[in-house]
Formats: C-alpha cells, sequence, structure tokens
C-alpha cells in the first residue's frame, strides 16, 4: 500500500479524519483492532497506536513509546513484521 510516499498524497490524506485512516489501514494490513479510546487504538501484539494529529502518530509496545511515524504505511508494516515474529 504505497499511498503515503509522495507529498501530493500526504497533502490529500489530511481531509480525511486521522483515526477513520488509521482503522482502515490496519483493516488493509489484517492487523486486529482490540479496542478504541480517545486517540488510542490498542492492537494485537500488545501495541497502541496514539494518534497525535493529521498524520503524526505513535507506536507503544506495552505502553512504551516505541516510534512516532507520519506515515502509516510504515507503521502498519512495523506492527506486521513484528507480529509475524512471533
Amino acid at each position: 500500500m504505497k499511498i503515503f510516499m509522495d507529498k501530493d498524497a500526504k497533502e490529500k490524506l489530511k481531509q480525511y479524519d486521522p483515526k477513520e485512516l488509521l482503522l482502515f489501514v490496519l483493516k488493509y494490513y489484517q492487523i486486529e483492532v482490540l479496542r478504541e479510546y480517545g486517540n488510542k487504538i490498542d492492537v494485537e501484539g500488545d501495541f497502541t497506536v496514539e494518534i497525535e494529529g493529521i498524520l503524526r502518530y505513535k507506536l507503544l509496545w506495552k505502553n512504551m513509546v516505541v516510534a512516532p511515524f507520519d506515515d502509516l504505511d510504515k507503521l502498519c508494516a512495523n506492527i506486521s513484521m513484528e507480529l509475524n515474529r512471533e
């Protein structure tokens, strides 16, 4: 899913709700959503994604910050890669 690569695509994505966009990409990567609350979404593998703003997300694992992301493709690919290690 390489829609997040160029600047034009990122500008167009800013018109969408960041949470809905995140849920869409998680579904695309077949990452199970366990719980939604406020600006956070818990997913399988003890990961949480915190929405910090438009196209700005923070990945947490067991409540410890892993990394910030401004590219949902990279964020979900990272989660998917970690899930496949288990």
